[in-house]
């Protein structure tokens, strides 16, 4: 406890609220809504109503019962009207002033002399609550007791009304936020839904105005609800240490990381089977036993977003990039040698390496320099787009005759006009070259058409 000095207008004013509680000292308990046998709001009531018949408001000073101290050890202020210095206790909802004059509870006799503010009030039923397990609701418009474990749908809406707080609510039901993953938790007869959008703790302001015996409540989240949330960020967040952001947040990552640890392998926060998982990704079946192997070796599973292979090969390729390309594409050592790039760079190159290598087996074996150019011109055509073709060609063009009238015939059929490039001579080969290039592209036979173009470019 600390104490502050009271300034005189202040200590009128704290006098004249101990003397307006005396005028009514009852204020001071809930209205009790249950019917349970021996119920202790009613037992104050009595007693309270006693002391007020016959004026002896200082009957319980000392009592044990530190409610009733706390009546009679506030009605001692009176005696002199004075209230120079206050004690001061630190709460979780703010700093409470009281006056003692007496050895009652702090806490207790700062809740009774704090009777008007909805929060503070239920300071002074601490140990009632503990000892005669009673729930108390305190909001604006409320000030209730039951001994059943139920909580008043309407209560809630006043409450966080009197917050400013934005939610949803139906008879037994209330949500907070609208997008993102979720927690739950029940509370009596009430459902709780917090979104992910709400940051606010709402167990805190919960607690700000109910006070009810020490009960587990089971927080859950939806996020990969398969794997336990973890109990520790459960307890920070009942104690206020996070935001439901926060705690949201910190779950998603401890559930991922559980995940990996765990061997569990996950698509789109679902859990699957190693051989579901593979089939979920659309493997090859060529590569697929390649991969549950090396994956069921590997000492973690695997967490994805979304259903994309690249993960997977990510993990994979600094060991066995060279295997998991020979069993897709059967390139030899120097070509796979020869791939660059992330993994799913290699394996695109890889099958563009294959898909050229393919169209080079069904094309005749060049037979001199100038064919050598119009048998890649024309692979890169096939494999690729005429955009790459014509990049290429134009890279690779030496500054002869016969490759430039076989790169003219070709932007030719393409209609790609680029006169300028060529001289007369090469044109007018080009264009006896022309007929036998656009059968080719065309889709005729291209070894036939490439022995005419042989009688031309020898």
């Amino acid at each position: 406890m600390k104490i502050k000095t009271n300034s005189r207008e202040n200590e009128k004013i704290f006098i004249a609220n101990v003397r307006e509680f005396f005028e009514n000292p009852n204020v001071i308990l809930p209205e009790c809504t249950g019917s349970c046998f021996l119920c202790p709001i009613k037992s104050y009531r009595k007693k309270i109503e006693g002391m007020a018949q016959k004026n002896n408001y200082d009957k319980y000073y000392n009592s044990a019962d530190q409610l009733l101290s706390s009546i009679s050890e506030t009605y001692k202020i009176l005696n002199n009207e004075k209230a120079p210095i206050l004690g001061v206790i630190k709460t979780n909802y703010g700093s409470v002033t009281f006056c003692k004059r007496g050895k009652t509870d702090e806490s207790i006799i700062a809740g009774v002399q704090n009777y008007k503010n909805d929060v503070y009030r239920l300071l002074a039923f601490t140990n009632v609550v503990k000892n005669k397990k009673i729930n108390i609701f305190s909001s604006k418009n409320y000030f209730t007791a039951t001994c059943k474990n139920n909580i008043n749908m309407e209560f809630l809406k006043d409450v966080f009304d009197e917050e400013n707080i934005a939610y949803n609510a139906d008879s037994s039901k209330i949500v907070f936020g609208k997008s993102g993953n979720k927690m739950t938790f029940d509370l009596y007869n009430i459902t709780f839904e917090i979104y992910e959008d709400y940051e606010p703790n709402i167990i805190f302001t919960l607690y700000k105005h109910i006070l009810i015996p020490l009960i587990d409540i089971n927080i859950t989240t939806d996020f990969m609800a398969f794997i336990h949330d973890d109990k520790t960020m459960v307890k920070a967040y009942m104690a206020n240490g996070i935001n439901t952001k926060e705690f949201l947040s910190k779950m998603r990552k401890y559930k991922i990381s559980y995940a990996i640890k765990n061997k569990y392998y996950i698509i789109e926060n679902m859990n699957y089977s190693i051989d579901d998982f593979l089939d979920k990704l659309e493997f090859d079946n060529s590569i697929k036993p390649f991969i549950k192997e090396k994956l069921l070796e590997e000492s973690r599973g695997i967490y994805l977003e979304t259903s994309s292979q690249r993960k997977i090969y990510e993990q994979l390729f600094p060991k066995y990039k060279h295997d998991i390309i020979k069993i897709l594409f059967n390139l030899d050592d120097a070509e796979i040698k020869s791939l660059k790039g992330n993994p799913i760079e290699i394996i695109n190159a890889a099958g563009d390496l294959k898909s050229k290598n393919k169209i080079k087996e069904k094309i005749i074996e060049p037979w001199s320099v100038n064919s050598k150019y119009l048998i890649n011109l024309l692979v890169d055509y096939f494999n690729y787009d005429k955009t790459e073709a014509i990049k290429n060609g134009r890279k690779n063009l030496k500054n002869n005759i016969y490759e430039k009238a076989i790169y003219y015939s070709f932007l030719k059929v393409l209609n790609e006009n680029e006169e300028w490039l060529f001289s007369e001579n090469e044109k007018l080969l080009g264009n006896k070259i022309y007929p036998y290039m656009k059968n080719i592209i065309d889709g005729h036979d291209v070894n036939e058409e490439l022995n005419k173009i042989k009688m031309i470019i020898g």
